[in-house]
């Protein structure tokens, strides 16, 4: 009887043990709010689905802490005297989880199936600075124009279009992740949807997936570089409210969280807080197919009508910074001289609630209407969104006397809508992919996948394209300029703010980084402090 009654004490010790995450002790405990919509690297286009992918996924290079590139699956790679050729050469020792060895013909199955129409990727135009990338994937060229050549298993010669000096920082995006062909042939559809159809080529393989819950990563044995990772587990959590989340973050289930501003006050001189430039810009989208928004001058009153000096102030507590360019400040993203947005100046208009208001009557007479009809602005309620559009809708209100309708939602039901171009206004925002103005200013090219203002400017497009093929370093910037002005007076968005993140961080958690561009989390020298 004795005996019987240990073993249950033991048990429920265990049990209880247990309560604070999966193994906590070991490993990093990560809250990303929603899932993605994908995971399949060829699809994935938003920032969960990104970060998923570069736990699981390696590419051409990977990214070090200032932001260049390391050697990843290729050892090494040079360029051509023109800078049109580059030749990377893969590691003999890179291999998938599964013991395959990673090989040139996984880059070029992986990069036509982006560009493959059938396919159907919103970030193919990833792939456009490629040769014949964009002709394929507008059904204008057959797969065997593009310019990518396996040389032999582990060599891989990509002639681009025109010159691109960050091309080798562009491979670490998902889009440009290798594709197992014989795995995928096997999982069609299925790819990257469960545990077992999904396979890694980086450092860390999904162990485990409840869907909506948490998915736990485990540390890749079959990864080149799996000895110098440190951290053996990741667990990326989905918790949607802000309140749970930081319960979770108290209670050690989450050892990195974002706080609200109405949170953060409750923080104030903690060491364990972070202020992180996250290199985003946020905005309201305007849809500008709905008949009153194409009006320019009704999007002009809508956005001048918002003191987002107050707002910063008011709803953001003094964090993060009103936006003036689209491409943010202080995220490396140079221009000729200077730092880029700082070169372009202060291009998009500031509060201005007088002419706010004679816009919009000009506005409405040019369409024939005496009032503002009835619209809407959706938007996703996580971290400060909830009160940033409640800011917003006041201002349209007190400064224009319009009433404009909010309708609250998830992510994933907000991006849809977006895609599906089923709303009039959203509350959105967008950081780069990599470090160059055009990552940002190419999102209004009028055939890219995530134009979700449907803004349609062939001067823009011109200019798109000059930046995309030139190798002009100053005719390149001051095209960018031009752009930032052009968008400034067409006004698709309306520009609010540049975020900073309020981060509070378990002190266990040794050496992890933050970037602005690119993937959230650096964590290639993450450790947990035992």
């Amino acid at each position: 009887m004795k005996k019987n009654l240990l073993t249950a004490l033991l048990l429920l010790v265990l049990i209880l043990s247990c309560g604070k995450g999966s193994n906590s002790e070991g490993t990093l405990l990560l809250n990303l709010k929603e899932e993605g919509k994908s995971y399949d690297p060829q699809l994935a286009n938003d920032s969960t689905g990104e970060f998923v992918d570069s736990l699981i996924g390696e590419g051409l290079t990977r990214e070090g802490d200032n932001g260049e590139s390391l050697p990843g699956v290729a050892e090494k790679w040079e360029t051509s005297s023109d800078g049109l050729v580059w030749t990377f050469h893969l590691r003999k020792n890179a291999k998938w989880s599964n013991g395959d060895p990673i090989t040139a013909n996984d880059f070029k199955a992986a990069w036509l199936r982006g560009l493959n129409p059938a396919t159907a990727a919103e970030y193919a135009f990833m792939l456009y600075p490629i040769k014949n990338a964009e002709e394929y994937n507008k059904e204008k060229a057959k797969a065997e124009d593009v310019g990518v050549k396996v040389v032999d298993d582990y060599t891989l010669e990509v002639t681009l279009k025109a010159p691109v000096p960050f091309f080798d920082s562009m491979v670490r995006i998902q889009t440009y992740l290798p594709q197992n062909q014989k795995f995928y042939d096997k999982v069609k559809d299925k790819y990257m949807t469960s545990v077992d159809t999904s396979i890694s080529s980086g450092a860390y393989i999904l162990k485990k997936w409840t869907r909506d819950s948490d998915i736990i990563f485990e540390k890749n044995p079959n990864y080149w570089n799996a000895d110098n990772i440190k951290l053996e587990r990741v667990q990326v959590k989905f918790i949607n409210d802000a309140t749970a989340d930081l319960n979770a973050f108290k209670n050690g289930e989450i050892d990195v969280t974002n706080l609200s501003t109405e949170q953060a006050r409750d923080f104030k001189d903690d060491p364990r807080l972070r202020y992180v430039n996250d290199g985003s810009v946020f905005y309201v989208v305007y849809n500008m197919k709905n008949k009153v928004l194409s009006n320019k001058k009704i999007r002009q009153a809508l956005s001048m009508s918002i003191d987002k000096e107050e707002m910063i102030k008011g709803v953001l507590n003094g964090v993060g910074g009103a936006a003036y360019t689209y491409t943010p400040k202080d995220t490396g993203i140079k221009g000729f001289e200077k730092d880029f947005a700082v070169e372009a100046g202060e291009v998009f208009p500031k509060f201005n609630p007088e002419k706010a208001k004679k816009l919009l009557a000009e506005g409405l007479k040019e369409l024939g209407l005496t009032q503002l009809p009835k619209l809407e602005m959706i938007f996703n309620d996580s971290g400060n969104n909830k009160a940033i559009a409640e800011y917003v809708q006041e201002n349209w209100r007190k400064n224009l006397g319009v009433e404009i309708g909010l309708s609250s939602m998830t992510f994933k039901e907000r991006l849809a809508r977006m895609e599906q171009k089923d709303f009039d206004m959203a509350f959105a925002g967008y950081a780069g992919d990599y470090r160059d103005a055009i990552s940002y200013l190419d999102r209004f090219e009028s055939t890219n996948g995530n134009n979700y203002s449907q803004y349609l400017n062939p001067e823009y497009d011109k200019l798109v394209n000059f930046v995309k093929t030139s190798a002009d370093k100053k005719a390149r910037v001051d095209a960018m300029i031009k752009m930032e002005k052009i968008i400034a007076e067409d006004m698709p968005v309306g520009l609010l703010y540049n975020r900073k993140q309020t981060k509070i961080i378990n002190p266990r958690v040794k050496d992890i980084g933050f970037n602005p561009i690119g993937k959230d989390y650096l964590l290639d020298k993450t450790y947990i402090q035992k």
